[in-house]
């Protein structure tokens, strides 16, 4: 069997410039909508470049992170891609962040200015820096002079992560991490003229996923300025502006579908990722719209965005197996390891990215970089990794499918157990989400709980028990089962499993 290896390369570019590109092709066309308020792609270029020559003439260039504190608006792309068109990159502050954390991250990315929407400004008035606001950067004279040519592997963003060490980590991610899923021969065919729901956090890798996926496609960006989305929103941007594609959590997901799967009507793709889909929830979609694309996307921040994707079918979603991660996106490569060397097909390792899609590495963290960023053998050349932590195998037909988190691996007994497999389990037993934790009992040693929400009225924690006992071995039977009417989300939406384990009275 050939080695646990999958994907290509592909061209890089960067992202104003392949933006660009598209102005020029398209110059009438809508780039972005924000209720009543349009702007075409020729308006988006023209403001751009004229923020990037008033940034230049205010010292912002190559080797910069401008901080950027701001909502998403209308304006707010022309200033991203003018801070890109500098040759500096941006790093999008969450203005709902508390402002010591504000003013940790502005002094991490050690920038000369910073930009702000008004209402944020007050928020970072004791950063010690200058502060534009983004009307003034739309407001400011033309200037002139020509651009700087910028390299497609240069910083564009950063991202911010959770550490290990409950410090975040600043991701620095190339212009060529994005560009390789909208440019050239994109990961998904979004059609002639897409339009998607804007409603990503703004400094997670999925407001990068909306954002640039229309604008470096041609398509139309729908602003959703509010914090959360609900029902009626997606009914009016489907309804009224045409919206397309919409990209969720699975657990928003499961949230949306389980209470007003009518709202999803009239979309030709829903995206999810950030963490394993629900099949029931997936059933269902696939039931009431089996022509939508529903499709399943993994990759860390350090691979930007999507490494793998998958299009789930209604027979994925009544396996017993957990739904495929899938096939590796342009320019990524996906690569089975352990010990420095690629395992076979169908064998179980960590899974390891390469490509143009990696992360420059964390910002001022050179140690962290090396511990995870690696050079590996692979078909006999050395080529540079991101070691995921999460375990896996690549399946004959070339799909990537997981087997757990290398750090959530867990040992009882002298077993080693993976969380994800009962997680598994009780989902195909009918719980809508269900997350398995490692919590230690009396003496310190770990013991598995499961929490499992409730699906239906007989759906009861002895009835759960009993059956995962007719599916596990004893040894993977957790040791606490409790059925929760729904399970608590952090801001992000995924599972939060500290509250979690508290509500209940254990100690994570």
């Amino acid at each position: 069997m050939g080695a646990s290896s999958i994907g290509l390369e592909c061209r890089p570019r960067t992202i104003h410039s392949t933006f660009y590109d598209v102005a020029d092709r398209h110059p009438e066309r809508v780039a972005v909508r924000d209720g009543d308020r349009s702007v075409s792609y020729a308006a988006v270029a023209a403001d751009s470049r004229r923020i990037a020559r008033q940034l230049i003439a205010r010292g912002i260039g190559p080797g910069h992170i401008v901080p950027v504190a701001s909502r998403r608006s209308a304006r707010l792309p022309a200033v991203l891609l003018g801070i890109l068109a500098t040759g500096a990159a941006y790093g999008m502050l969450d203005v709902r962040w508390p402002r010591r954390r504000l003013e940790h991250f502005l002094s991490r990315m050690e920038a000369p200015l910073a930009i702000a929407d008004p209402g944020a400004h007050d928020g970072l008035a004791n950063a010690g820096l200058p502060i534009l606001t983004v009307d003034e950067l739309h407001h400011a004279p033309a200037g002139s002079g020509p651009l700087p040519q910028v390299p497609a592997d240069s910083c564009a963003t950063v991202f911010w992560t959770s550490g290990s060490t409950g410090a975040p980590k600043a991701v620095l991610s190339p212009h060529q991490a994005t560009t390789r899923l909208f440019h050239a021969s994109p990961f998904l065919d979004y059609g002639p003229a897409p339009a998607m729901i804007h409603a990503a956090a703004v400094a997670w890798d999925a407001f990068s996923l909306e954002m640039w996926g229309m604008l470096l496609l041609g398509g139309t960006l729908l602003v959703h300025p509010a914090d959360v989305l609900l029902p009626g929103d997606l009914r009016l941007y489907i309804r009224d502006f045409g919206a397309t594609h919409l990209f969720l959590t699975p657990a928003l997901a499961d949230v949306l579908i389980a209470g007003d799967i009518d709202c999803l009507a009239g979309l030709d793709c829903l995206m999810i990722g950030g963490d394993k889909p629900t099949p029931t929830s997936c059933q269902k979609v696939l039931g009431a719209y089996p022509e939508m694309t529903l499709l399943n996307g993994y990759g860390p921040v350090e691979s930007c965005v999507f490494a793998t994707t998958h299009r789930i079918t209604m027979a994925d979603a009544l396996s017993a197996r957990p739904i495929p991660a899938g096939e590796p996106v342009p320019g990524t490569g996906v690569h089975i390891v352990a010990d420095g060397r690629t395992l076979p097909r169908g064998e179980i390792g960590e899974v390891a990215l390469s490509g143009s899609g990696l992360a420059l590495g964390y910002l001022n963290e050179p140690e962290l970089t090396d511990a995870v960023f690696a050079t590996i053998a692979i078909d006999g050349e050395p080529r540079r990794v991101y070691l995921t932590g999460d375990h896996g195998h690549i399946d004959e037909d070339g799909r990537l499918h997981f087997a757990g988190r290398r750090d959530a691996q867990v040992k009882v007994s002298g077993h080693r157990i993976e969380p994800a497999e009962i997680e598994s389990a009780a989902r195909v037993l009918g719980a809508p989400r269900a997350v398995v934790l490692p919590l230690p009992d009396a003496a310190g040693n770990p013991r598995l709980i499961l929490f499992a929400e409730q699906a239906e009225a007989g759906f009861t924690e002895e009835r759960l028990r009993a059956e995962l006992k007719e599916t596990l071995p004893a040894y993977m039977v957790p040791a606490r089962t409790h059925v929760v009417p729904r399970i608590p989300l952090l801001d992000n939406t995924k599972i939060d499993k500290k509250a979690l384990a508290a509500q209940y009275g254990y100690t994570a």
